[in-house]
């Protein structure tokens, strides 16, 4: 469970870091104040919530912020990059903190009902936010192979 909990991490931070990268982030300020409503929605839903096991806690911190920096990150860069935004980030933003609202929501709210319920709707925003992330990669790579042409 440990090496499961360190891959999802690493991933995410890697996901993080990726897309700042190809976003050119500079200025950090719109990212923080975009990460506050993710961190306050999140930490909500894990102080209330009864169902945690032992040991449990302070890796869905971690997960908690990482998603919360992740949402942060592609709000402020719908807000703050209108020009060259491709919608593609948006979607996979949504599809993602949708994703994690869903996975938490099912495991320690409605841990009685049957998995058939959210395990479905679980696999398919998994599917379509990676490749909604994927559409997102490969236009601005276009774009940046484009800009680099133009200035040759």
């Amino acid at each position: 469970m440990r090496l499961g909990i360190a891959g999802i991490v690493i991933h995410r931070l890697l996901l993080i870091i990726y897309i700042i990268k190809l976003n050119k982030v500079k200025d950090f300020i719109p990212v923080l104040i975009a990460v506050i409503p993710f961190v306050f929605v999140f930490s909500y839903l894990l102080s209330i919530s009864d169902g945690i096991p032992e040991g449990s806690y302070y890796p869905l911190l971690v997960q908690n912020i990482l998603v919360s920096i992740l949402g942060g990150v592609i709000l402020s860069n719908y807000f703050m990059n209108e020009t060259t935004n491709t919608p593609w980030l948006s979607i996979f933003g949504v599809l993602s903190i949708g994703l994690y609202f869903t996975v938490f929501i099912e495991k320690f709210f409605l841990n009685n009902l049957p998995p058939t319920y959210f395990r479905p709707l679980g696999m398919v925003l998994f599917v379509t936010s990676y490749y909604a992330f994927y559409k997102f990669v490969i236009d601005v790579e276009r774009l940046n192979a484009v800009v680099k042409e133009n200035n040759e």
